[in-house]
């Protein structure tokens, strides 16, 4: 398993689970991604390879960031009964324990006493496909192209506001990071060629006693067994699904279409909580006219109070602000206020009000529920007091955060999380802009569904159709298109109507159409997300779910499958009426022309013209 001496490589194989240490060090050829050149591992590193059944799954090297001075350091006896574990000492400066699990994962710890960054890369060659650990608003599948400066690996920074600290590997290899590691994540820029994860007590985190950075490789027959295998040891599976009217029947967001004209300005101050007299002079009437029509109402909430609110004055000389380090409350901003406070949502009492307030909403008003927003990292302050285990800050406010938010029901839905897998809520993707590419427009949908899929949010609510209009209003073309990508995912919102003036009557025949096809397959829907509840599959699944063995349905980006027989493969480019399309092995019918074809290969120029969604069963 480890070099006994620099002169001599040792292997040791245990199940299927095999790796070595080796003496030389093969670092992968830059990327002309950056400008600046990557800094040298040290000369301490240790190059590391995972196989399975002899096949090698993932290399790497551990230690890199290691000085040189304080040289190779020594294998130590540290478990002479166990032979799965390997131990090296660098005196007195880090300690590295490698212990073969026994069930195909290797946990790697590193601890140190004097260090303040410990450092772990791991290569990605232009064969390798990365999978997980992040959805943003811009969004690849895989997520290769997304080049990482190293950045905290913390909610609502470069990587988003919904995150988990695992990463999914197409030739048959996982890695999950300890959450309580201090983690800084880079991809592709630092090092090249390499994924790396560093541990480093610097802000946004705490300073510790005792730097660590602790994780598990895993491996497996392919990127579907590794995962279907190995996930759930990391990671809860959901309790429940969600409210089922919220799978079946489309809903309406009054933000796109009226922004804060009504939607989130409906209060009289920012985190107040009561309604705007003028814009609403009885918010209980309107609400019992709503629900009159068999329609079910929610209520857009947050957890900031502005600094001129009455409501922030009440709250911090209750103590129900998030503190900075000084112990007074924070002061942060956010898009809505220059100056506010946030709840603390880790302190019991602030806790309770909280609840007593959004139940006091629901029990005066009528309201169904609440579309939560916020929750990130990002919007707190510097500084902050957090109560609970300080290695778990600052995501532990994203995972209290939600733990608040899935008490309030089944309509609850929110746009971060963080360790939140068992939780039977909807799962918002971030804002997408009216356009088509990839920067958060209509090619990161499915991209953006899939890694909450894969990472255990298996019940994704998909962005408005047409997006949310910043700036230029969707066109019809764009519009159709976005509802086609839609009709198969978990849910669908509408904000921007299709009866909108910019629109026309075909608009609304084609989505008619389109909601038609969805009604048609309910009970797949309604399957898929039981499915998640049972074993953890995503509703959404990617199409090398069906053969992770094809090479070819790795890097497929823009067709996703329906539990484990129905694909879609809708249109994203702008002015195409027609689109290649991969089925991979089985036989499919054609749910546009009822034909049937043997996967495994292309369609190549599929015809799809704008009332069009291509979509196949496998039989």
């Amino acid at each position: 398993m480890f070099v006994k001496n620099f002169s001599t490589v040792f292997s040791l194989t245990l199940f299927v689970l095999h790796f070595s240490v080796i003496c030389a060090t093969g670092s992968q050829k830059a990327s002309p991604k950056i400008q600046k050149p990557a800094p040298k591992p040290s000369i301490n590193a240790r190059p590391i390879e995972f196989t399975f059944n002899g096949a090698p799954r993932l290399t790497g090297s551990l230690g890199v960031s290691l000085p040189n001075a304080i040289g190779p350091g020594v294998e130590i006896d540290c478990s002479p009964t166990d032979p799965t574990v390997q131990c090296y000492s660098y005196d007195d400066y880090a300690n590295l324990t490698v212990t073969d699990t026994r069930d195909d994962c290797t946990s790697i710890v590193w601890t140190s006493t004097y260090s303040r960054r410990l450092e772990d890369c791991y290569n990605v060659g232009v064969d390798d496909h990365m999978y997980g650990s992040h959805g943003l608003h811009w969004m690849y599948w895989p997520i290769n192209p997304d080049a990482k400066d190293e950045s905290p690996f913390t909610t609502g920074g470069q990587f988003g506001g919904l995150i988990d600290s695992y990463w999914l590997f197409s030739k048959g290899a996982s890695i999950h990071v300890d959450e309580d590691n201090a983690l800084f994540v880079s991809w592709n820029t630092v090092r090249p060629g390499q994924l790396c994860f560093v541990s480093s007590d610097t802000f946004p985190y705490d300073t510790r006693s005792s730097l660590s950075l602790k994780y598990t490789v895993c491996v497996g027959e392919n990127v579907k067994t590794t995962h279907q295998t190995h996930f759930h040891k990391f990671y809860q599976k959901p309790t429940a699904t969600p409210d089922e009217r919220m799978l079946l029947y489309p809903y309406w967001s009054t933000w796109a279409q009226y922004k804060t004209a009504i939607d989130d300005k409906w209060e009289t101050c920012y985190g107040e909580g009561t309604f705007d007299p003028v814009k609403f002079p009885d918010p209980a009437a309107m609400v019992a006219q709503v629900k009159s029509m068999n329609l079910r109402i929610t209520l857009w909430f947050h957890p900031f109070m502005n600094f001129e609110c009455e409501i922030f004055k009440t709250a911090m000389y209750a103590g129900y602000l998030l503190e900075d380090g000084y112990g007074q409350p924070g002061i942060s901003a956010w898009w809505a206020g220059a100056h506010m406070g946030t709840l603390d949502i880790t302190n019991p009492a602030a806790l309770q009000w909280w609840n007593d307030r959004l139940d006091n909403i629901v029990s005066t008003y009528g309201f169904d529920g609440f579309k939560f927003d916020a929750g990130e990292r990002g919007y707190l302050q510097y500084s902050m007091r957090l109560e609970g285990d300080p290695n778990l800050a600052p995501n532990l406010y994203t995972t209290k955060y939600l733990q608040m938010v899935a008490t309030h029901g089944g309509l609850g839905e929110a746009r971060v999380g963080h360790f939140n897998q068992e939780l039977p809520i909807f799962f918002r993707m971030n804002d997408k802009g009216s356009r088509w590419g990839h920067q958060a427009g209509l090619k990161s949908m499915i991209p953006t569904a899939l890694q909450f899929g894969i990472i255990g949010y298996p019940f994704v609510l998909p962005d408005m159709i047409g997006g949310n209009a910043y700036g230029d209003w969707p066109s019809k073309e764009l519009y159709i298109r976005w509802l086609q990508v839609n009709v198969f995912m978990p849910a669908v919102q509408f904000s921007i109507v299709p009866w909108d003036a910019n629109f026309d009557a075909e608009t609304i025949e084609i989505c008619k159409r389109v909601l038609a096809i969805r009604d048609q397959y309910k009970d797949h829907i309604l399957a898929a997300a039981a499915q998640a509840v049972v074993d953890g599959s995503p509703i959404n699944r990617p199409i090398w779910w069906v053969d992770p063995t094809d090479e070819v349905t790795l890097t497929i980006d823009q067709a996703y499958m329906l539990g484990d027989t129905i694909m879609v493969a809708p249109v994203v480019e702008e002015g195409a009426t027609s689109r290649d399309i991969y089925l991979p092995m089985g036989t499919w019918r054609s749910g546009v022309t009822n034909l049937t074809h043997v996967g495994g290969g292309w369609l190549r120029g599929y015809p799809a013209p704008l009332g069009i969604v291509p979509y196949f069963i496998k039989e």
